[in-house]
């Protein structure tokens, strides 16, 4: 199957803007966003579950019934504990003209 020109335009965006993101948040700025974005998941994680309008759904009762809320706890210790392995430049792969 041929990808089109406009899906792989796509792909490369995303691409570009996830290195970016993980970029942004090795820097001391995005360090400092980290550490507050972890403290507020962690403060709120036990309501997070307990919104009327998130119980509707199934998913959201089965997670608050096997743990979410640890889940949630443990995603944002990961998140502000995180430390970017090494800088690297972001590349982008631009194909040939046809």
């Amino acid at each position: 199957m041929r990808q089109t020109p406009t899906i792989r335009r796509i792909g490369g965006r995303v691409e570009v803007a996830y290195e970016e993101i993980v970029a942004f948040l090795g820097t001391p700025v995005g360090r400092k966003l980290r550490t507050l974005l972890a403290g507020a998941l962690i403060a709120t994680a036990p309501m997070i579950f307990r919104v009327p309008g998130l119980r509707r759904y199934p998913l959201i009762r089965t997670l608050e019934v096997i743990g979410g809320a640890a889940l949630v706890v443990k995603f944002a210790e990961s998140l502000r504990d995180w430390q970017p392995s090494e800088r690297r430049p972001i590349v982008i792969d631009v194909p040939p003209a046809r």
